[in-house]
Formats: structure tokens, sequence, C-alpha cells
């Protein structure tokens, strides 16, 4: 838990304290009538217990057949919708609900009576409560909002051993759940990270937002997640379930790091028998022992994970010895090895799909997403197939973009690309940029992308693809290209639907947790996440690139977004500010006095009413169709020239053949342009305005500036001239008609 967290944590404490004794004292007072302390968590006073729960369904249940499917067809992907908010409405016995609710720190299944998702409703299916640190203080923090996180399993009850044909699947998922937000106050950053997931070509689970109900009643805006499991692999790999192995995890309190006292179970080739430590009793329940039951982060130190995985261990166990082999750059016989080899390539190829796994880490460390399996060993997915090969999978993102430790927006922007968690954990540094001595020996997992060279390039790219798929637009190393500030358009797009569903009123048993008060945060954060994302795209590019630059967090309030906080920015030296609507940005030395203001950029295209346009239009020689003026705002005053970039990829700046620059003292400076990569670039004195030809100079653009862009500059008063015209043309017609 950060500070703030115990600050608050305590402040509820106290507060309880307060409100038990007021209870208490209204109780004892005389005159008034008996009544019973409302338990913290349901919809009734009364305690449920086990054995008043209906979680048996109807032996007649005929699961319906039109819902059901193979997860690799990708049908159920519709009903995560990406540009609009789902509604999802579960039916449950009131008993069982409240068991649910009363226990949920427990995370016990309940059965439904059915689940709607969209226009498809399934009966009976599974209903629990999840989460590990957000759970605990949703339940203890939180008294009178239910508004936990869940997660529903189509087929925990409708399944060959209940008796049914086969187990439910809702079009081939098995199972969503719904993460209730509790660290962020936008309910769009864990929405973000997935979406950066899924374009870096990862096997991401299926994501969206959604208005949830519980038996009529609102529960609020949730984030909608397909669950760890196989159906997501059977889709990425585009195979059916049987060609899926069993071993997909979320391993917690580990390094992975290979534990040698597993040797005594290791067979001359090098494979394990484990039949010693890994028993099944007489009904068919496997059971650790032993030097194996010390490994059961491996099974998520869950049984029933542990029935899942069980025929797997011996496969996972040669998995983490090899890899912690090649960690320490030794091969499988244990030799030393050089890690920047040919050999130790094609050896690490053997136990992982490597590029799979340098793009995950790439992204990872693009999302600032610090609560992680470095700092606090948990929160990753871990898949390894039948011949020992792994794959890494994105998995809790909801304190990504800086938000687990307390940071600011700068911090986060100029997080080293390198860096995957703060050895002495401090937040508020004065060299953002400074890469601290690393060491991830103890993580063997990245280790062995870490020690290569040639990985290590790759990585960068990647880091850099990252920012230009969010923020930057331009061609990636896959060859696609893409369109600047792509996610803050996603964010806009979604803007409007989620703050409806926000302020829809709240059953009586449901608030927003932490603090949250929704949509009045959501309002204050959104334009906050659109910036620091940004933010972060342009200072991954600039480290990628090898430039010198801090980028200014100025403008940014990280606080907003939920688990952070609003600090100092940089105001001297060299540095980098982005406009987040258009993908432009800039860089420049500034000498300020601390009094001053940190550099931000706003950028404008002007219009054609505005007296500055006509100015410079008339300076430009009248008004031609390929002309753009546009005003741009820096917050500081840099103390020499400005580099400006402009994304040649952009409808609105492809095709850029001229700038000139006009600082108000009436002419127009040409500036020289150059074309660097995916961007225009020139060097100016004075931003203040600026003209640019052939700005949105493609075949779609320029037939656009053709039909709009003549008639934009003509003036109020040419207007007014044409048309006069027209009527004197039109009387003295009128006029000759009556003389013949």
């Amino acid at each position: 838990m950060d500070w703030r967290g115990k600050r608050r944590g305590m402040g509820r404490i106290v507060a309880r304290v307060l409100l038990t004794g007021v209870l208490t004292v209204a109780l004892l007072l005389p005159g008034r009538p008996a009544m019973a302390l409302t338990l913290e968590h349901g919809t009734t006073d009364k305690r449920i217990t086990e054995s008043m729960l209906a979680n048996t369904p109807p032996s007649d249940y005929e699961i319906d057949k039109s819902i059901q499917g193979d997860a690799k067809d990708g049908v159920y992907n519709d009903y995560f919708l990406k540009d609009d908010v789902q509604t999802v409405s579960i039916e449950v016995d009131e008993n069982n609900l409240n068991y649910l609710l009363q226990n949920a720190a427990d995370k016990p299944t309940v059965m439904t009576k059915s689940v709607t998702i969209g226009d498809k409703t399934l009966g009976y299916t599974g209903l629990k409560t999840k989460g590990n640190y957000t759970l605990q203080h949703a339940v203890t923090d939180n008294p009178g909002s239910d508004r936990f996180s869940f997660t529903i399993n189509f087929g925990k009850f409708i399944k060959k051993s209940n008796g049914f044909s086969k187990r439910q699947n809702f079009f081939g998922c098995h199972k969503i759940s719904f993460n209730n937000f509790y660290f962020d106050k936008s309910m769009m950053k864990e929405y973000i990270a997935m979406k950066l997931m899924s374009e870096m070509g990862l096997p991401t689970p299926q994501y969206g937002l959604a208005k949830l109900y519980i038996n009529q009643k609102y529960y609020g805006v949730y984030f909608m997640v397909e669950a760890l499991d196989s159906s997501i692999l059977e889709q990425h790999k585009g195979v059916e379930d049987k060609e899926i192995s069993p071993y997909l995890t979320k391993p917690e309190e580990s390094t992975l790091e290979y534990d040698t006292a597993m040797d005594r179970f290791m067979k001359k080739d090098g494979t394990f028998d484990l039949s010693s430590v890994l028993k099944q009793d007489g009904s068919g329940i496997f059971k650790a022992s032993g030097a194996l039951k010390k490994q059961s982060y491996l099974w998520e130190d869950d049984e029933e994970t542990l029935q899942d995985v069980a025929e797997m261990m011996p496969t996972v166990l040669g998995w983490q010895r090899k890899l912690t082999l090649l960690s320490h750059g030794k091969d499988f016989q244990g030799n030393k090895i050089d890690v920047n080899s040919d050999e130790y390539l094609k050896l690490l190829e053997e136990i992982m799909d490597v590029d799979e796994t340098v793009r995950y880490f790439a992204a990872h460390s693009w999302l600032v997403q610090l609560d992680d399996m470095f700092v606090v060993m948990r929160n990753m997915g871990l898949y390894i197939d039948r011949n020992g090969r792994s794959m890494m999978l994105p998995w809790d993102y909801d304190l990504s973009f800086g938000c687990y430790y307390p940071s600011m927006a700068e911090t986060t922007a100029n997080m080293h690309i390198d860096l995957m968690y703060r050895a002495d954990w401090i937040a508020f540094s004065d060299q953002p940029r400074t890469k601290e001595t690393l060491d991830y020996t103890r993580f063997p997992f990245f280790q062995v992308i870490y020690q290569n060279e040639a990985l290590m390039e790759k990585y960068h790219q990647y880091m850099k693809d990252c920012s230009k798929i969010a923020a930057l637009g331009g061609r990636t190393t896959d060859g696609k290209t893409y369109e600047p500030c792509r996610f803050v358009s996603s964010i806009t797009e979604m803007e409007d639907s989620l703050l409806r569903a926000a302020d829809q009123k709240l059953a009586e048993n449901v608030y927003y947790l932490n603090n949250t008060e929704q949509p009045r945060d959501a309002r204050a954060a959104l334009p906050n996440l659109k910036r620091i994302i940004a933010l972060r795209a342009l200072g991954v590019a600039l480290q990628v690139d090898g430039m010198e630059a801090v980028v200014s967090g100025y403008g940014c309030n990280l606080e907003t977004l939920g688990n952070a906080v609003q600090g100092m920015n940089s105001f001297r030296g060299r540095i980098a500010a982005i406009d987040e609507d258009t993908g432009v940005y800039s860089v420049a030395d500034y000498e300020s006095s601390r009094s001053d203001n940190s550099p931000s950029l706003r950028l404008r295209e002007m219009e054609s009413g505005e007296l500055m346009y006509q100015k410079i239009m008339k300076q430009a020689g009248g008004g031609a169709a390929d002309l753009k003026v546009y005003t741009l705002m820096d917050t500081a005053r840099a103390s020499g020239d400005y580099t400006l970039y402009f994304p040649a990829d952009s409808k609105e700046f492809a095709g850029i053949q001229e700038i000139y620059s006009y600082d108000g003292s009436g002419s127009l400076k040409k500036l020289e342009v150059k074309k660097e990569e995916d961007r225009y670039c020139v060097a100016a004195a004075s931003i203040d305005y600026l003209v640019l030809k052939g700005a949105g100079g493609t075949a779609e653009g320029k037939a656009a500036a053709v039909s709009v862009k003549w008639i934009v500059p003509v003036s109020a008063g040419a207007c007014l001239v044409v048309v006069a015209a027209v009527v004197m043309i039109l009387w003295r017609r009128k006029k000759r008609g009556k003389k013949k």
C-alpha cells in the first residue's frame, strides 16, 4: 500500500470506529426501539449461510446451441464493444447474491439464474468476486457499497460432470471479468493498455466497458475483460481448444527462478519424474507434497488450478530450469555460452516465442505499469505449451501510466525505457531520464532478453512502435502506417457514452469506491489521460532516437487518474513538449527562472474570420488553396530556436511543401523543411504563427482543398462585393426587359 493509501485507510478506520460508537450510543438511548446493526455488505441484515444457497441447476436445462461456439472464430469479440458501453444484466437468487456479498473476501462462487450480454442470455452461470488488494479494501474500507469486481464463469455449473452434454460457453469464451476501477478514476486506463497490447500483436483478452445490472439494480460502469483462459490463445493461434495446453496461469510471489531443490526429481534425459510428490487420491484429486508443494506459485497456490495443470508440471519445471540456465549465460547442459551468439538465440527460441516476449515487455514498459512481476511478483499471464515453449499474456493494467507508486506526469513520461522497477523507489527524481543500475538476474523471464544486444535493439524499436501506434503516428516495424493521436481519438469516441453511463443513478447498496465520485472524476481525468499518453509516447521516442531532452509534464495532472500526484515540472534545460490533439511536438532550450511556467504546447488552426489570419494571408499573397495558418502557443519562452516536428502521416500535415513563420513584424520568414523518418522538421525562432503550404496534400486532402479551401480565405467584405455584383446584373436585365 502506498502512503496515500495508508492515510486514507487510517481515515476510514477512524470513521468506522466513530460510526460504531454513534450507533452504539443510539441503541442505548432510552425509549428507542431495539434494532439490529446492519451488515456492512449485502441487501439484507440476515446472515446467509451456505446451506441456504440455490446452486443446483435444473436437470432439464438445455444449453442454447446458438450461443455455443469455438473461440478461434472470434464471434464473442463483437460483444466487447470498442466504441460504446455494453449492457450486462445478471439475475441471481437473493440468498445467493447476499451470500456472495457478505463473504466477498473469500471469493465464493454462486449460481446465477441468468446472464444477459447485449442481446444474448445464458442460464445458470457461476458468479464470484475477484481481486486481491482491491478486493480486500473494497470489503474493509467501503462499508455500505457492494461494488466489487466479479467474474462470470459460463460453464461452472453447466458441464459434463453435472450431467449436461458439454461445458456451456459464450461463443467459445469461458469466463468474463468485471473490474470496478478501484484505482482508475478515468475508467479507461486499462482499456487503453489492452488496446495497445492488442495492436502490438499480443495474445490479449477481449475488453470493453459495460453497464452492470444485478437483479435490475444498477452497479455502475465496469471494465469488461475476457478472463485469462484458453479461449484467448485459441483465437490468437487460430486453433481448437484441444491444441492448447492446460498451463495458463498467473504466477504470484515468485521471480520464476528455478529451484535447484527440484534437481533430485530430474532424470538423465533432463525430464522430470514427479510421481513421488504429485499423487492422485481415490477421487482422482491431485495432491502436491514435499519439495513440489513449495513451488505452489506455479499453480497460483490454488488447489483447483493444480487439478488443471498437474499433467503439465514436469514440462513446466523443465522450461523453468532451461530459462534460468540461459539467464545465467549457460546452455541446457550448464556450459557457458555467448549470450549474443546465434546458438543462444536458437536455444532461447526452443523455450519461448521470443518475438512475442520482446513485444510484451516493450508494451509493458511503455505503459509504466509498476504493479507487476518485477515489483510485487504478480499480474502477468504465463502460458507454456506441451513442447515447453512459453508466451506472456497481459493482465491487470489498472495502475498503468505511473499510477502504482505515487508518480508525476513528467516522471512517467520520461521513465527510462529499460527501467522495469526503481531499485530505490524514489518517485520524485530530479533526473527522471537517468538509468539506474539495473539487475535483472533475479528475473530470468526478462534477463534472457535484456542481456542480448540484438533483442534489446528490437525491444527499443517495438517501444517506439508503441509510441507511433498510440500517439505519434508513422510506419512501424511491421510495415503498418498509423495516424497520429489514435488513442486520444479512441477516448473521445467513448467519452460521451462513458460519462452518460457513469451519471446513471446507482443502486442503494452501491457507490464508487476509493473516494471516487462519478462522472465528475472521469470528466477531470480523461483530458489528463489523453495528455499522459502523448507525453509518454514522446518520452519513449526521444529516448530510442537518442535525443537528450526531458519531456515536460506541465498541464497534465496525473493525480486526477487516481493514486498519483501532481508535481513540479522541468523549467530549465533542453525540454520537449507535445500537443496531444495533433501529435506536433517541439524541442528547445529554456533558461527561465523558477517563477516561470514549464513548457507545454497547444496548436490551433486559425479561421478566416480572425484579423490576424487575414493579415497573414494578405502578406502571403491572397489566400491560396493550399495554405493553412496555425497559431502555436508555448506556456514558456525558449531561449533559442524551436525545433518543430509535424507527423508526416497525418491527414492534416501530409504533403507539407513549405513552412513560414510570422512574428507580427509584418513579414513571413520561410523555414527550411526537412523530412526525417515519419515527420517534417523545421527550426524556428518564433512559433506564434505558422503558415503551412501543401499540408493535407494527400490525394484525398487535395480534393478537399480544391472544394473547400478556396472558400475559407474569402473575407466577409469580398462576399458582399460578389453578392452586390450579382444583384446589379439581375437589376440591369430586368430594366432592359421593361424598355423592350
